[in-house]
C-alpha cells in the first residue's frame, strides 16, 4: 500500500516538474517585468529540469514506467493564478504556492521512501525539497520588495 502511494506520488511529482519546466515557469519568466523575479524564476528554471530527471530516474527504478500523472492541485493553482489581475505581484504568489505544493509532494514522498528503507532515495528527495525551500525563501524576497514598491507609491 505505501509502495503504491509512492508510485503514484511519483508519477504526480513528475508531471508537476515537468509542467512547471515546459509551460508553467517559462511563462511566466516571459510576463514578469521585475529583473530580480525574472532572474529568480530562471535560476529555479534550471533546478526544475534537474527535478525532473531525478524524479523521472525514481520513477523509472521503482516502477519501469514513468507515465506521469496530471496534477488536480497544481491544475487549480494555474486556474487560481489566471483570475488574478495581471501583476509582478499576483505572479510571484502564483510561483509561491507551487513551491508550497511541491514542498508538501517531497516531504511525503521523502517520509515514504525513509519509511520503505529507502533512505538513498529520501535523501535525494529531501535535496529537491532544499531546493524548493531555497526558491520560496528567494520568492518571499521578491514578494517583500515588490509589496514594499507597490506601498511607497503615492
Amino acid at each position: 500500500m505505501a509502495r503504491d502511494l509512492f508510485v503514484t506520488q511519483l508519477r504526480t511529482a513528475v508531471w508537476v516538474e515537468q509542467a512547471l519546466a515546459d509551460e508553467v515557469l517559462p511563462d511566466l519568466i516571459d510576463r514578469v517585468g521585475d529583473p530580480e523575479l525574472a532572474r529568480r524564476l530562471e535560476r529555479h528554471l534550471g533546478e526544475t529540469r534537474e527535478h525532473v530527471r531525478v524524479v523521472r530516474a525514481v520513477l523509472h527504478e521503482r516502477a519501469g514506467s514513468i507515465e506521469p500523472l496530471e496534477s488536480p492541485a497544481l491544475l487549480g493553482l494555474l486556474a487560481e493564478h489566471e483570475r488574478l489581475p495581471e501583476s509582478d505581484l499576483a505572479h510571484c504568489a502564483a510561483a509561491a504556492a507551487s513551491e508550497h505544493l511541491e514542498l508538501a509532494l517531497y516531504e511525503s514522498l521523502a517520509s515514504t521512501a525513509e519509511a520503505l528503507g529507502e533512505e538513498a532515495v529520501g535523501l535525494a528527495l529531501r535535496e529537491l525539497m532544499e531546493q524548493e525551500s531555497f526558491a520560496l525563501e528567494e520568492l518571499s524576497r521578491s514578494r517583500a520588495k515588490l509589496l514594499a514598491e507597490a506601498y511607497a507609491r503615492p
